[in-house]
């Protein structure tokens, strides 16, 4: 009987150690997601993964499509019909047809649980749909039409070509030209800071007004000192808000978009009053207030930021959920840090007015401090990823828990490089979290930094929307 109990405690001993030795990520796989026009879809037999294919309940699938969808039993055939295209699909078989036309499958349909499921991505694509995998997040999105998203672009310095050739995928955009001089008033002239208003600024300008694309005003201040003296004084603050109209008006700006960044946590209640003061100013002059606030969650800093009372007055919020830790080597827009700050903004300001910021940039840290990478080559004084994968070969890596790229390399002087970037799927990760919790839509930093690849990405997924035309 002994030997009994020994054989069983070493059998159970063995099964605890199987089971710990299974790796993490099989262990700890998400389940798939599916999103269908921004709505997360819900199954009650969970899609499965089939050689790289995700596959779904044909029925619910099919509904949430407005899919017409019958199951043959007697031939175990998917049969479904929307609008002249019909699509049968036999269980367990290769081919299926599109009106009549045979069409070779990556993967079958199956049967599961007393389910049949279909390979999601042929059945969309089939009745005209678009759809999309982000395997860092196992989401697939599926759009079937022209949804439409807000998207704003950050005009700055070397923006210029990259609107002019992209202006038609914008919604909006935001010309950082404008600062506070030493009395607090409103300046376009602060070429020292990096900040004024360039030579032949009416192009831009004029071709957003002639295509429905609206313009902002950005007023930038990131000096804690004279954003606390205009904050501080009712007259200064007025003569600002007064300075700001007029620019409005007569530069014929759709609105303005405030970017007061390093607000101490003291001046916090009179930003508000302020802002709420601006919001007045700017809607009697038939304009729009526009925000772009440094992120926040439940347990991090920007804490002068009053989002439910600053995002009542606002038209439109935009998050700078980026920059996280500049002065650490490491992911700077995790995506679980990234889905905190969204989901805090969402507890105090309205899904329809936030738009989620996104970086277009890494950084390069090393003993000689941090650079900017990029991947389009600008003319700007930065690093670009072409250039460092071309002369140092880095292996490139992935890491989930951020769901952001990275790769280290030495140079030439035998100094060690570590750079964190973005790329199309982290990026594709966070239109994902826009389009699952219902946002507005983004906020590109900046112009200038785009890329093919970019545009791409949001196209797959909105057209921009146009407030104006």
């Amino acid at each position: 009987m002994k030997l009994k109990y020994r054989a069983l405690s070493f059998y159970l001993l063995f099964c605890l150690v199987a089971v710990a030795l299974v790796p993490t990520s099989v262990a700890a796989a998400a389940p798939i997601r599916v999103f269908l026009n921004g709505r997360q879809l819900s199954f009650d037999t969970p899609p499965i993964l089939e050689a790289g294919r995700t596959l779904v309940p044909f029925r619910a699938i099919g509904e949430a499509m407005g899919v017409a969808v019958h199951w043959d039993t007697a031939r175990r055939v998917v049969r479904a019909q929307q609008q002249g295209v019909i699509v049968e699909l036999p269980v367990g078989e290769k081919t299926a047809t599109v009106n009549g036309q045979s069409v070779i499958l990556d993967v079958p349909a199956t049967i599961r649980q007393n389910r049949t499921l279909v390979p999601l991505r042929f059945f969309s694509q089939a009745f005209g749909a678009q759809v999309h995998w982000n395997n860092a997040t196992r989401t697939v999105t599926i759009s079937t039409g022209p949804a439409s998203a807000y998207i704003l672009g950050y005009y700055y310095s070397k923006s210029y070509q990259d609107f002019m050739e992209n202006y038609q995928n914008l919604s909006g955009v935001a010309a950082m030209w404008y600062t506070l001089d030493s009395n607090g008033r409103l300046t376009g002239q602060a070429a020292a800071r990096g900040i004024s208003v360039p030579q032949g600024y009416e192009e831009p300008l004029a071709v957003a007004a002639e295509n429905g694309i609206e313009t902002y005003a950005l007023v930038f201040e990131n000096t804690a000192d004279k954003i606390h003296q205009v904050l501080a004084d009712r007259t200064l603050g007025d003569q600002l808000i007064s300075d700001i109209v007029q620019l409005l008006k007569d530069e014929g700006y759709t609105g303005v978009n405030i970017d007061f960044e390093m607000v101490r946590e003291s001046d916090g209640a009179n930003l508000t009053t302020f802002i709420q003061r601006l919001g007045e100013a700017v809607h009697a002059a038939g304009k729009k207030l526009a925000l772009s606030l440094p992120a926040r969650t439940e347990t991090g800093w920007h804490r002068a930021y009053d989002y439910a009372a600053l995002g009542r007055v606002a038209d439109q919020v935009a998050i700078m959920a980026y920059d996280y830790a500049p002065g650490t080597a490491g992911p700077q827009a995790t995506l679980p840090w990234v889905r905190q700050v969204v989901d805090y903004t969402l507890e105090r300001i309205p899904a329809h007015k936030v738009l989620l910021g996104l970086p277009l940039y890494g950084y390069d840290w090393s003993t000689q401090g941090r650079r900017t990478v990029l991947f389009t080559e600008t003319g700007l004084n930065v690093l670009y990823l072409d250039d460092l994968f071309a002369r140092y070969r880095p292996e490139l890596k992935w890491d989930e828990k951020s769901s952001q790229p990275y790769f280290n390399y030495v140079d030439e002087n035998g100094i060690n490089h570590s750079v964190w970037y973005e790329n199309a799927a982290s990026i594709g990760a966070k239109l994902d979290l826009v389009q699952e919790k219902g946002l507005a839509g983004v906020a590109i930093w900046r112009l200038g930094y785009t890329t093919p690849w970019f545009y791409a990405l949001l196209g797959q997924r909105w057209v921009a929307e146009s407030k104006t035309s």
